[in-house]
């Protein structure tokens, strides 16, 4: 058998007491949770932003080498010197020649580290002549 105990009505606000404490922390806590996701994904957006940018410079340095003459590892080695002033890694550096076309397209794959995460944004930018298929 169960005995219910039966409080004094002025004892009810003593037992509430501190509650809006453990409200304030409870807020607070999903305030700094929501801030700290928000803080990581404008990271990954700027390193992005970065690594395209620096990815889109770097192939346009290459390109503008070879179309002045420059062999293929010395307009690779230009595009790997803009990625480093710009922070980022050089992964790959690739120029195709089509056809008959003088003007070849560099490819370049680079990858930057996003700050205060283990992350990293990969990229590929290209520039130089497409040669469209024809027919």
């Amino acid at each position: 058998m169960r005995r219910k105990v039966r409080l004094p009505a002025e004892a009810a606000p003593e037992l509430e007491r501190g509650s809006a404490v453990v409200l304030a922390i409870g807020v607070v806590g999903g305030l700094v949770t929501v801030l700290v996701l928000a803080l990581g994904l404008v990271a990954v957006l700027v390193a992005g932003q970065q690594a395209r940018t620096a990815a889109d410079l770097a192939s346009l340095a290459a390109a503008g080498q070879l179309v002045q003459g420059v062999d293929d590892s010395a307009a690779c080695a230009r595009a790997a010197r803009v990625t480093d002033q710009h922070g980022v890694e050089l992964r790959r550096c690739t120029v195709t020649r089509q056809g008959p076309s003088p003007l070849p397209e560099v490819t370049l794959d680079v990858e930057r580290a996003v700050g205060g995460t283990r992350w990293a944004v990969a990229v590929t930018a290209r520039a130089g002549a497409s040669v469209a298929p024809s027919g």
